[in-house]
């Protein structure tokens, strides 16, 4: 009867070792699976809103008449292709002239970058070309905004650059300004 419980314990012992080595390999294989699903919801959300704020962005300023004014926060610029990028805070765009009678209808608009919020807004500008209160949020996870004018001034080509946790994306665009009218006075 002596061996016999002993032979008991030493079978409980074992089976709660395989026991325990089971629960731990499936905790791992559950937190690994969290892990991985969370980083792909953080890669499509960025992608996502990188598509969404280049698409605003390129609407906006194709129908411009022009770049009023690109504020440069001189931090950093990069080189890609022969295209020199410049790290920006705010691109301003021409809807109306000075002299327009219909300028309320027409007020020019701002692309603007709040490094501490990580996010872009567009606003829309006053007589003096200075923020109204008030604009609408394009998207979040921002870090960087790069922009590069070209000699003409009729093309735009802007980078963005998005982080949310570890995922990183880039997005490169060029625009057209299709209703360009010169130099802005």
């Amino acid at each position: 009867m002596k061996n016999k419980g002993g032979y008991l314990l030493l079978e409980s012992i074992i089976s709660l070792s395989i026991i325990l080595t089971l629960s731990l390999v499936l905790y791992s294989l559950l937190i690994l699976c969290i892990n991985t699903k969370s980083s792909i919801e953080d890669k499509v959300e960025v992608q996502q809103q990188g598509l969404e704020m280049s698409k605003s962005i390129k609407s906006l300023i194709e129908k411009s008449k022009g770049i009023i004014d690109i504020e440069f926060d001189n931090t950093d610029s990069i080189n890609e292709q022969g295209v020199n990028f410049k790290s920006a805070v705010s691109v301003k765009c021409r809807y109306s002239n000075e002299d327009d009678i219909n300028y309320s209808n027409n007020k020019n608009k701002e692309i603007s970058f709040k490094k501490g919020l990580n996010k872009l807004f567009i606003n829309t500008l006053n007589i003096k070309n200075q923020s109204e209160a008030g604009g609408y949020e394009i998207g979040d996870y921002v870090e960087k905004m790069y922009v590069s004018k070209d000699e003409s001034n009729k093309f735009i080509s802007m980078k963005l650059k998005l982080q949310k946790n570890k995922e990183i994306y880039e997005t490169k665009f060029k625009v057209y300004i299709r209703n360009f009218e010169g130099e802005y006075r």
